[in-house]
């Protein structure tokens, strides 16, 4: 009995083990036409228990990102898994939410060989940083289906993946 048990325990471990570490990055903004806009790390601001507004903060404070099946996900210092979302609208400006559990637009997401993270999103015409609410900017997305113009107040930019180096 107890080699069965031993060898269910082996069997366990090596399938632990064998699961896909995910590679955790920092998402940076870069490609701006206003330089003040490059450089600029995604992080979370604090709506309600079960979203946050994606906005950019110093390196310190930024988010710590990973990808799993199409999802960007960002795990809270309370644990809960967040992930990155493309809120529908109307407008030309669309929202990204960061939420517990978004019912739409956190699937599709996928980062490039040149380590941008890009979307498969039928609406997305690129990412968008645009003064925010208080004094924090924020990242939004330009909404195709809405026109193709840059919104007043916001800057076109790309989002680059920078890896975390394990310590």
């Amino acid at each position: 009995m107890k080699f069965v048990t031993s060898l269910a325990l082996l069997a366990t471990a090596i399938a632990v083990s064998a699961s896909p570490v995910q590679k955790i990055f920092n998402l940076v903004t870069s490609g701006a036409s206003d330089a003040s806009n490059n450089g600029l790390y995604l992080s979370t601001e604090h709506v309600d228990p079960l979203n946050s507004k994606a906005v950019f903060r110093e390196k310190t404070d930024a988010a710590d990102f990973y990808v799993v099946n199409g999802t960007v996900r960002y795990d809270a210092p309370n644990g809960a898994p967040f992930a990155i979302a493309l809120v529908s609208g109307e407008g030309l400006q669309g929202d990204v939410e960061i939420s517990v559990s978004p019912t739409t637009g956190s699937e599709g997401f996928s980062l490039t060989s040149e380590k941008e993270l890009q979307t498969s999103n039928k609406d997305f015409g690129g990412w968008l940083v645009c003064a925010g609410d208080d004094d924090l900017q924020g990242l939004f997305y330009e909404n195709s289906s809405a026109g193709d113009d840059v919104p007043e107040r916001c800057d076109a930019v790309q989002l680059d993946v920078v890896y975390k180096t394990s310590s």
